[in-house]
């Protein structure tokens, strides 16, 4: 079983990692969405920030820090079930249809609707400390460190180096042994010091004031911020925690 959470980690992260890479900073063409204005990059990074958002919503620590009352954690309940039902509903549907149908019901059931500006300013500053440094590849979060292309550039290359490593990792057996988890999180820190190095001193300095006060996550920060499909870790003593992972599981191992 643990293999297996280990092996759902690594094909998510590459998916992952390969989409956000191509669709934000891998100069694809632009998409049209409804009204026929383009959307650069937007969705795979933006549906993940919301999807890692209702995850966050989840976790009994950040109700806390949030001091969410049992009103909003009812809401908040309420509207990731009628998502999980949705999408449930959707499996057989056309792809262009599922995807038109599923940004309506991520704007529909979007769990921060029931926060207040200070509640919501809060959980943005955990979500940027769960994503850590990939969260430079969210265009919204670029921009506001007003990344050069060259910058976005090596961002990119960093990050396909990453999933490179993870996928040479996976096939030499190197997350088998139970050394899964160490592997992941040692080729992490690895490609988030890279990502860190890229930025000016002072865009450091403004990434840190984005993420606010440290945050601390029980069990350890997530081991990957998985975005709409899932991705949070195993908490302490390998209870599952955060949203529902690839595969039908409940996250990634830690």
């Amino acid at each position: 079983m643990r293999v297996k959470t280990i092996v759902v980690s690594v094909l998510a992260a590459s998916l992952v990692y390969s989409a956000l890479a191509q669709g934000v900073f891998g100069g694809g063409q632009p998409r049209q969405g409804q009204g026929g204005q383009a959307q650069r990059g937007q969705g795979w990074g933006r549906m993940m920030g919301m999807g890692m958002s209702g995850m966050l919503l989840e976790r009994p620590d950040v109700q806390r820090e949030l001091n969410l009352t049992e009103q909003q954690k009812t809401q908040i309940r309420q509207m990731q079930e009628s998502m999980r039902t949705a999408m449930q509903e959707l499996r057989n549907a056309p792809p262009q249809e599922r995807r038109q149908k599923m940004e309506e019901l991520r704007q529909k059931n979007d769990p921060t609707k029931v926060l207040n500006e200070s509640q919501k300013k809060r959980l943005r500053e955990i979500e940027l400390q769960a994503m850590g440094p990939t969260a430079f590849l969210q265009p919204e979060v670029a921009d506001e460190l007003k990344l050069s292309q060259e910058q976005r550039s090596r961002l990119q290359g960093i990050v396909m180096q990453q999933m490179q490593q993870l996928r040479e990792q996976f096939q030499s057996g190197g997350f088998g042994q139970g050394q899964g988890a160490q592997t992941f999180q040692q080729l992490r820190e690895q490609a988030e010091k890279q990502m860190l190095e890229v930025l000016t001193p002072a865009q450091r300095e403004q990434w840190q004031q984005m993420q606010g006060k440290p945050f601390a996550f029980e069990g350890g920060r997530p081991m990957f911020w998985g975005g709409g499909a899932g991705g949070f870790g195993q908490g302490q003593q390998g209870r599952p925690r955060g949203g529902s992972g690839f595969g039908g599981g409940r996250g990634f191992g830690n």
